[in-house]
């Protein structure tokens, strides 16, 4: 799946690209390049915290919430209990709104579902079981691979040599 090749170049130099890639440059790769090529197969989505932006929709009301905003959050999700008075907005504390607001938390949905829905079926795999996706797999052939044959260390030398791991069958 070269065509659908994302190569991040980090500029940092702890080895850790996760703190550069952003879920808008992720979501944008799987719009435009993967999920074009797997139309109607399965997207295996690991907890980067990239992958993992939640839909406005779906957003909990966030703790250092002002009570005005608050109360906009509980109405917009319809989680005003029918016993509160009419002047809830008022009279109810803010304590109180936040209990409501956790104990009528939406359900999650991530953006990628929504860019992914009806296109690809979708797996979440739990956290800390790499084994479970099988792109991981693919990762550590490549890496071994890579280790051995770059000696030159250019960043031309290793996306070649990544273009030729991933384009073997995986075996």
């Amino acid at each position: 799946m070269a065509a659908a090749r994302l190569v991040l170049v980090g500029e940092k130099k702890s080895g850790d690209y996760h703190g550069e890639m952003n879920s808008d440059l992720w979501l944008n790769w799987l719009k435009q390049k993967v999920l074009p090529k797997i139309r109607g197969g399965v997207l295996v989505v690991d907890r980067a915290p990239y992958h993992m932006k939640l839909t406005a929709e779906t957003l909990p009301a966030p703790s250092k919430m002002r009570k005005a905003d608050l109360a906009d959050w509980l109405e917009s999700h319809d989680a005003v209990p029918a016993g509160w008075p009419t002047t809830w907005r008022q009279s109810v504390t803010v304590k109180q709104m936040y209990e409501q607001a956790s104990n009528n938390r939406p359900t999650l949905r991530f953006l990628f579902q929504d860019v992914a829905e009806n296109v690809v079926s979708v797996f979440i795999s739990p956290v800390a079981h790499p084994e479970l996706n099988p792109i991981e797999m693919v990762w550590g052939r490549v890496k071994v691979a890579l280790r051995m044959s770059n000696v030159t260390f250019s960043l031309a030398r290793l996306e070649e040599l990544a273009a030729v791991e991933f384009a073997k069958k995986n075996g």
